[in-house]
């Protein structure tokens, strides 16, 4: 049962940590490109009337200031979540650990 809700408490933890990231990269990424290009970023990059240099470079780089955010939380709340239980978050014990420990 401690399992189960260790998981479920990881799930809970990780999941809010990324989604607040990537919410707050995505904000990030929209406030510098209207700096940058003084213009509003592309509302849906597949409209066919938004032009292809513009929709691939607000793709490339929102996706990646996305990515590295969530990145960045995931594995800050990691690192917390073992200074607080002693254990790494489920799913992440690395192969040659877990053999150790079995």
């Amino acid at each position: 049962m401690a399992k189960a809700a260790s998981k479920l408490g990881w799930k809970v933890v990780g999941g809010a940590a990324t989604a607040l990231a990537g919410t707050a990269a995505s904000r990030g990424v929209t406030i510098a490109y209207r700096k940058v290009r003084k213009s509003d970023p592309p509302v849906n990059p597949a409209d066919p009337d938004t032009a292809l240099v513009e929709a691939i470079a607000w793709a490339a780089i929102s996706g990646l200031a996305i990515g590295l955010g969530r990145l960045a939380a995931e594995r800050a709340v990691a690192r917390g979540w073992s200074r607080a239980t002693g254990t790494p978050p489920p799913g992440m014990v690395r192969p040659e650990l877990a053999t150790a420990q079995a």
